[in-house]
């Protein structure tokens, strides 16, 4: 009987201990699976830039350049976002309905509303 209970303890352990390494092999699939968003999306250039994730105003708005100065004409009260040639947020800034200017832009290429706008 002591035999029986010692060879089904040790059978009990051989499957406990090969149940948890399949699961801890598992765990390492998924790891190497699974990157980091953020060390791989390093955008360089608007190529390479990913196009979903850049927010966009409610309503259409127009934009021209004048110098360094942005002319912004929008019908209607919203936030428009500006990011820089990176990809980070510059400015989020607020419009009223009609002509709203942007003074003072530093040179550079901006991204807004999927547009690349350049400031000489």
């Amino acid at each position: 009987m002591s035999t029986f209970r010692l060879s089904f303890r040790r059978l009990l352990l051989v499957g406990l201990m090969l149940t948890s390494t399949w699961a801890l092999a598992d765990r390492q699939d998924i790891r190497r699976q699974a990157r980091d968003t953020l060390s791989v999306a390093t955008p360089s250039a608007w190529s390479e830039m990913p196009t979903g994730r850049m927010a966009h105003s409610a309503y259409p708005v127009k934009l021209t350049v004048k110098g360094r100065s942005l002319c912004i004409s929008s019908k209607h009260e919203q936030i428009l976002p500006i990011y820089k040639q990176g990809g980070t947020l510059y400015l989020a800034m607020q419009l009223t309905p009609g002509v709203n200017w942007l003074n003072g832009l530093p040179r550079g290429r901006y991204r807004i509303n999927n547009r690349t706008i350049s400031i000489k």
